[in-house]
């Protein structure tokens, strides 16, 4: 009889200084940026930053600090490293070898996939899908490029989420597994306030959905029972296609079902099978998208799936994921090339703002 998997994968080591040094300069860096999706215009921006850290014994010593953290355990229950909270000491030590924000954490994560990569194997993904997961590092660098013409990363928390193992990516869609509260997911949980806005949700919140910091939620209290869910994200690949949508769907039912059995024990009659009950917090969960693109848009079509739980504004949201930007900008002089920017500008223009929310999909 096979073995359940673990809950959890710990290091049984810690990476030293000179270990770092050899993986940023070794030949093999080049297929390792490759793996993890940075190509193009970031690699070749980063290549010389790998060797510029490690000949700066103080870039290096805090670059092998933070992998150390990131690879020290990964499993449903870790907590994940706040890179976010190191944000402003990192990018002042970044200012030694290049402008910008992102990159010590980003040479962390190069270096500190191997745990994450174990918890993927016993947790039935190939070599092939687990790279697959990692390589949202070099689609999160793309993003950053996109908003701001240089090399970096603003996503960091969402990045250690990743290097934590919750992540999969499954066809068109990623998955997240996290605790909802169980009053929330029957429509009880919480009541928008008069603004729109409402109480942060409990999952994490991705690079195509939500604003653009994660939110942690409350923590849990004696009557405030939760359940394991399948957060959905949307990665900027391409089209919104419904068929690819519902084959992710299925795929993902079928994967968490039979690698995470233990997730789905000691439900109640009336809740749910683990696999088949979704949430998603995005700026994308919005009515606002079928009188822009029409009814009839994969966006709308997206969209419309969901049962709402929560709505709230989503302005910063908006703005990120549709036109890559940051407060503060000049709402005017954004683009208006198609009618999904010509739309969300106008609103955020005029005062309407965005409006987007947490839904539930059963499936």
């Amino acid at each position: 009889m096979k073995p359940p998997p673990p809950a959890e994968i710990r290091a049984e080591d810690e990476l030293a200084a000179a270990d770092v040094r050899v993986m940023l300069t070794a030949p093999s860096r080049t297929a390792l940026l490759e793996n993890l999706g940075i190509t193009d215009q970031d690699a070749s921006d980063l290549l010389p930053l790998l060797d510029a850290a490690a000949a700066d014994e103080e870039v290096l010593a805090e670059v092998t600090a933070t992998a150390n953290r990131l690879r020290a355990a990964a499993g449903l229950e870790v907590p994940e490293v706040d890179l976010a909270a190191e944000k402003d000491r990192h990018d002042g030590l970044q200012q030694r070898l290049a402008p910008g924000e992102g990159l010590v954490a980003i040479l962390a994560l190069l270096v500190s996939t191997s745990t994450v990569r174990a918890w993927h194997d016993a947790r039935g993904l190939t070599r092939e899908q687990s790279w697959e997961v990692l390589a949202d590092l070099g689609q999160q660098m793309r993003v950053h490029r996109a908003g701001t013409g240089r090399l970096g990363l603003h996503q960091l928390n969402w990045m250690s989420m990743n290097w934590a193992g919750r992540l999969v990516h499954l066809g068109r869609l990623q998955f997240d597994l996290h605790r909802q509260r169980v009053a929330l997911l029957a429509g009880t949980g919480s009541t928008p306030s008069a603004d729109g806005s409402a109480p942060a949700p409990d999952g994490p919140r991705g690079p195509a959905d939500g604003p653009v910091a994660p939110a942690a939620g409350p923590a849990p209290s004696a009557d405030d029972s939760r359940r394991w869910v399948l957060g959905t994200h949307i990665p900027a690949r391409g089209p919104l296609d419904p068929a690819e949508v519902d084959a992710s769907f299925d795929a993902a039912t079928a994967y968490f079902a039979e690698h995470y059995t233990e997730l789905g024990a000691g439900r109640g009659v009336e809740e749910p099978a683990f696999g088949h009950e979704f949430v998603c917090d995005s700026w994308l969960l919005s009515d606002q998208l079928a009188e822009i693109t029409g009814e009839g848009s994969n966006l709308a079509r997206f969209a419309a799936r969901w049962e709402m739980l929560e709505r709230s504004r989503m302005d910063d949201g908006a703005l990120f994921f549709v036109f890559g930007r940051r407060p503060p900008v000049d709402v005017a002089a954004l683009p208006r090339t198609s009618r999904l920017e010509r739309g969300v500008a106008e609103r955020l223009e005029d005062g309407r703002g965005w409006t987007g929310g947490l839904g539930r999909l059963m499936r």
